[in-house]
C-alpha cells in the first residue's frame, strides 16, 4: 500500500513502513558554509540567508539540520538586537534543527525551542541555562563529530563528508525505513533491500529531472555519494515488555544493515525514530493485521500505538531514568542518540541534572520541559501530555547539605 501526502510518500511493508520525497531527497544536513554562499554582504545578508534557508527546508519535507561550524562573516557586523532578531528568525524556521557548540549558546534566549547544544559534558554557566529551562536540547558528542538526532551522523575527518577546513558540507538521505524492534527478527531484509532500490532509482530519475529545470537551489550542492538512507527504530518500551534483549536487537539490526548497504551501496545511517504517528500506523498495522509482535502493545481501550523511541513514554509519567534509555548494547550500532524529553514539575537545578546524568549508563540527547515551556506536538486526545505536576522531580543531592554556621567563610 503506498499513501501519499503532500511530498511525503509513505510505503507501507509487512512490519516497516518507508518513507521518501517525491522528486528530492527527503532530509539533509549542512553548515554555515551555505549562509556565506547566499548572502555575501551586509547590511542584507542577515535577511537573505533566512530566505534562502526557508526555500531550501520547503524542498526537503524531512528537514534541514543546520550546523553551526562556523560564523558568517557578516554577522560580526550587526548590532545587538539585530543579531538577536536574525537568531530568534532562524530558530523557528519551519523544518530547521539547529545544531551548535556550547559557546555559540549565549546567542539564544529561552523562546528557541529546535536548537541542540553539542558537547561531551553537560551544559553549564549560560548555555547549562538555558539547557535546563528547555530552550535548548543536549547532544553528548564527544570531540568534533557531529551527531545529528532524527539525522544522523557527520564524520570529522572524512574527506567524502568534511572539506580540508573541517567545516560541515551537505548530506542528504533519500528517505527512512520505520520499524519496531519487535519485528527485526521477523524482516524480509532481502525484499525491503530491493523495495528501496527501487524507489532509490526512481527519486533519483525524479530528482534529475528537476536539478536540470533548476528547480534545485545552488546554494545546496547535492552530490550523490553524500546521499544515503537511515533506519529509524522505535517500540523500546515494548520490545522490553515482550522479553526481548538488547543484545539480540543490536545482532538483527546489524545483519538487516549489512545486507542494506550491499544492496544500495551507499551509506546506511540507523538511529531512534521519534515520530508518534508513526508509531501509531505500526501499532495499527501490528494489530489489523495479527502481526507477531502485536502482543507486547497495550490492550484496547488504549489505542495500538507503540512508544516512540527506545524508553518509556514522554508523556505518562514515570522515573527519569526510564524516559532517558539508551542500552549500552545498541550504543556503538546507532549513529546518533535517542532522545529524551524529560517533563519535569519545576526547573532543574543543576544539581539534580548531574545526579541524573551519574545515574545513566549511557546519555541521550537531552531536553527538559519545564511548565513554562510549550510541548511539542503532535496532540492527540487519546495519548495526551499529562500535568507537569504529576512527574516525578528530579532529586539533587545538594539540597540536602546543609552548610556550617560559617561555611561561607572557610
Amino acid at each position: 500500500m503506498r499513501l501519499a501526502g503532500g511530498s511525503v510518500r509513505l510505503t507501507e511493508g509487512r512490519g516497516h513502513f518507508i518513507r521518501c520525497a517525491s522528486d528530492t531527497p527527503y532530509a539533509g544536513w549542512t553548515g554555515t558554509r551555505v549562509l556565506e554562499c547566499v548572502a555575501p554582504t551586509a547590511p542584507l545578508s542577515p535577511w537573505m540567508a533566512l530566505r534562502a534557508l526557508n526555500e531550501m527546508t520547503s524542498l526537503l519535507p524531512g528537514g534541514l539540520a543546520l550546523v553551526w561550524d562556523a560564523e558568517p562573516s557578516w554577522l560580526g557586523a550587526l548590532g545587538g538586537d539585530s543579531r538577536t532578531g536574525f537568531f530568534e528568525a532562524l530558530s523557528t524556521l519551519p523544518g530547521i534543527s539547529l545544531h551548535l557548540r556550547e559557546a555559540a549558546a549565549k546567542h539564544f534566549s529561552k523562546g528557541i525551542f529546535r536548537g541542540w547544544i553539542h558537547g561531551p559534558g553537560m551544559p553549564t554557566g549560560m548555555a547549562g541555562e538555558l539547557w535546563r529551562h528547555g530552550a535548548l536540547g543536549w547532544v553528548p558528542d564527544a570531540g568534533k563529530a557531529w551527531s545529528l538526532p532524527d539525522f544522523g551522523h557527520v564524520p570529522h575527518g572524512d574527506t567524502a563528508l568534511l572539506s580540508a577546513s573541517d567545516e560541515v558540507v551537505p548530506g542528504f538521505l533519500w528517505g527512512e525505513l520505520l520499524l519496531p524492534l519487535g519485528a527485526l527478527s521477523s524482516l524480509d531484509a532481502e525484499g525491503i533491500a530491493a523495495n528501496l532500490e527501487a524507489l532509490q532509482l526512481e527519486l533519483e530519475r525524479a530528482f534529475s529531472l528537476r536539478m536540470a529545470e533548476g528547480g534545485w537551489p545552488a546554494a545546496l550542492p547535492f552530490q550523490r555519494k553524500r546521499c544515503g538512507w537511515r533506519v529509524g527504530i522505535l517500540g523500546g518500551t515494548e520490545f522490553q515488555g515482550a522479553s526481548g534483549t538488547w543484545e539480540a536487537a543490536a545482532e538483527d539490526l546489524a545483519g538487516l544493515l549489512r545486507v542494506l548497504e550491499t544492496h544500495l551501496k551507499s551509506s546506511v545511517q540507523v538511529g531512534p525514530c521519534h515520530d508518534p504517528e508513526v508509531a501509531y500506523l505500526l501499532g495499527l498495522q501490528a494489530m489489523r493485521e495479527g502481526l507477531p509482535w502485536r502482543n507486547s502493545l497495550a490492550l484496547p481501550p488504549a489505542p495500538p500505538s507503540f512508544t516512540t523511541g527506545l524508553g518509556a513514554d514522554s508523556r505518562i509519567p514515570s522515573p527519569l531514568e526510564s524516559r532517558a534509555a539508551f542500552p549500552l548494547a545498541l550504543r556503538d550500532l546507532l549513529q546518533h542518540p535517542p532522545i529524551a524529553l524529560l517533563r519535569v514539575p519545576t526547573v532543574s537545578s543543576e544539581g539534580a541534572a548531574e545526579a541524573l546524568l551519574a545515574r545513566l549508563a549511557a546519555v541521550p540527547a537531552l531536553r527538559w520541559l519545564p511548565p513554562d515551556m510549550p510541548l511539542p506536538g503532535p496532540f492527540n486526545p487519546e495519548q495526551p501530555w499529562a500535568a507537569a505536576a504529576d512527574f516525578p522531580i528530579p532529586s539533587d543531592p545538594r539540597a540536602g547539605v546543609q552548610l556550617g554556621l560559617f561555611g561561607e567563610w572557610e
